[in-house]
């Protein structure tokens, strides 16, 4: 939402977007930019239907595929609720120093089309692949160890150049593009005929993320054996079970929020923006230590959904620390979805996260490997008291402790 006339940059800031319609979004607002425009600026909108596309070959080995941490994990800088999916792989389950060559697995496309872009994530064995599919549809790896097969020689151009590649490069159903060993692979799919409604404030992701809105559920794209294989192996027993990562609700507490004068998820001063006389780069934000320090979200555990995470980029440290926690809801108070202007101030006692393993499972596992399927979370170590309070105008008021005080801070959607 930029426009470059005679060398100025006018950036839409957030007082230039309509109010948010009372039942938020239930479809693209005109002013946001369709997916095509997010990820290849220049090409036409797809004429074909998106549920034409057919996942026929799995990501991973199914043999080889473990655990699946669902979308909307919150841990670390990534404070709101995340947009993919984390497949886990045998390898993770044997200590790091034992693994061999013979531990990697392929990884490989689940349907035809064309990888757009290679990129790295700041590491040789973190890197970023985007496969067009065709009619909308979209995959996205992240943190793939090794690419190789159809990527073999892109990679060579990419590490000389040191810089990220767009590319045109066919790729068929089940041809291998990638190694994976020492982490989970992340994946993304993003479907631009679909729209999450539960995001109060979509210009919030014009800043970075733009695609959030379009994150779909990857289930329905496969079939037979592979879609039951994928299934079963995600942590979350509960429909979606591929997890939800947009929990806003218009009036209440819970969902996702951005400190008041930042500009969404960039996390940049919305000054940044109108004074800007060059593009503003996304990716850092001057003297913070990430785009995160800003965010903040009050939303659903990933997996154990009866509870509630309360995950900040800005804890103790203006610059910020990021930290996760669970906030507790007793009886008589309300919980996030709830907490509106009408219900005044509240405190809430937060805790440490811990975690209960199903049946036998001990817990003891690989640093990498993910956590079981079906695990639960518990209240553990205190952590303090926050009081919450949202406004008439919809923003929402905290501090840490159980009164507001002149270190009162407001977060916007």
């Amino acid at each position: 939402m930029l426009v470059c006339r005679s060398g100025k940059h006018l950036y839409a800031l957030p007082d230039d977007f309509p109010a948010t319609p009372a039942g938020g979004y239930t479809s693209r607002p005109t002013w946001y930019p369709t997916l095509a425009q997010v990820t290849s600026p220049g090409k036409s909108e797809p004429t074909c239907a998106a549920s034409s596309v057919k996942f026929t070959h799995p990501v991973v080995p199914l043999d080889k595929l473990t655990t699946t941490i669902p979308y909307g994990m919150m841990t670390g800088d990534h404070v709101t609720p995340i947009d993919h999916a984390y497949l886990g792989i045998a390898s993770l389950e044997t200590p790091e120093a034992q693994r061999s060559e013979a531990d990697y697995v392929d990884v490989t496309a689940p349907a035809g089309g064309t990888i757009i872009e290679l990129s790295s994530l700041g590491a040789p064995s973190t890197n970023r692949v985007v496969i067009d599919h065709g009619c909308g549809v979209y995959t996205v790896y992240m943190v793939l160890n090794r690419p190789s097969g159809v990527l073999a020689n892109a990679y060579k151009e990419m590490t000389a150049k040191g810089g990220p590649l767009r590319l045109s490069l066919p790729i068929k159903a089940g041809e291998v593009f990638g190694r994976q060993r020492d982490n989970p692979l992340d994946l993304n799919v993003f479907d631009g005929s679909q729209w999450l409604s539960g995001f109060a404030s979509p210009a919030s992701y014009l800043t970075a993320d733009t695609w959030k809105p379009y994150t779909a559920d990857y289930l329905p794209f496969f079939s037979g054996a592979i879609r039951t294989a994928m299934e079963a192996s995600l942590q979350r027993t509960t429909a979606p079970r591929v997890g939800k990562i947009d929990h806003d609700v218009i009036g209440a507490a819970a969902g996702n929020w951005f400190l008041d004068g930042t500009f969404g998820y960039g996390g940049n001063p919305i000054t940044t923006y109108q004074n800007a006389t060059t593009r503003v780069s996304g990716g850092s934000v001057q003297g913070k230590n990430s785009t995160a320090w800003s965010h903040l979200s009050i939303s659903p555990h990933h997996v154990d959904t009866t509870r509630w995470v309360f995950s900040i980029g800005w804890f103790s440290d203006p610059k910020g620390d990021h930290q996760q926690m669970l906030l507790e809801v007793p009886a008589g108070k309300p919980d996030p979805s709830k907490l509106t202007a009408a219900s005044g101030t509240v405190v809430y006692e937060l805790y440490k996260i811990g975690f209960t393993y199903p049946g036998s499972d001990s817990g003891a596992r690989a640093p990498m490997s993910p956590l079981p399927v079906g695990y639960t979370v518990f209240l553990g170590q205190p952590k303090g008291s926050v009081i919450l309070q949202v406004n008439a105008d919809n923003s929402l008021s905290l501090e840490f402790g159980t009164a507001f005080t002149a270190a009162k801070r407001t977060y916007r959607r």
